[in-house]
């Protein structure tokens, strides 16, 4: 199995094409992808749900870009990025489709996301990144739809743990 870790000032994320226990316990916040039998999926943790989400969010453009958003070049952007849900899952399927229209119609890789709100009934983030210059993307394809399909958010006081499957 390829595994990939990188560091920030923030995050230790590990990414695998499968999750594990001994993964999710290594770093306070990141993402692993999930096989799935037609599409792909994403669990990511962290120590709160913005965090979480963050990684989330990491995770699927890393599904798209073939590599870490991060490593992407371009011009600089940003934009605040709201979204509401009745409950958590509606929340984190919001939060992703929101990120999703913008990297499908705007081209807006996301990089850092600083959160001034994330709790039902809203989720609120400024989000900067690049806007991708070269559309041509080496990942695992174009990503459809954020499903409810064993869609999943734990929060405990001090960790939260998220998993998210996305139609390709």
């Amino acid at each position: 199995m390829q595994r990939h870790t990188s560091k920030d000032a923030c995050t230790t994320t590990v990414t695998s094409m499968e999750a594990k226990n001994s993964t999710l316990a290594g770093s306070t916040s990141g993402y692993a992808f999930l096989e799935h039998t037609a599409d792909v999926g994403v669990t990511a943790w962290g120590p709160d749900p913005s965090a979480a989400f963050a990684a989330a969010a990491r995770g699927m453009f890393a599904i798209m870009l073939g590599g870490e958003p991060s490593d992407r070049t371009g011009p600089a952007t940003e934009y605040t990025v709201e979204v509401t849900g009745d409950s958590w899952p509606d929340l984190l399927v919001n939060w992703l489709a929101e990120l999703l229209f913008l990297m499908s119609v705007e081209d807006v890789v996301a990089q850092a996301y600083e959160f001034a709100a994330c709790a039902p009934p809203s989720c609120s983030a400024k989000v900067t990144g690049i806007l991708l210059e070269n559309s041509d993307v080496s990942g695992i394809g174009e990503i459809k739809a954020v499903t409810y399909h064993q869609l999943m958010v734990e929060i405990k006081p001090s960790h939260t743990h998220v998993q998210v499957i996305f139609d390709i």
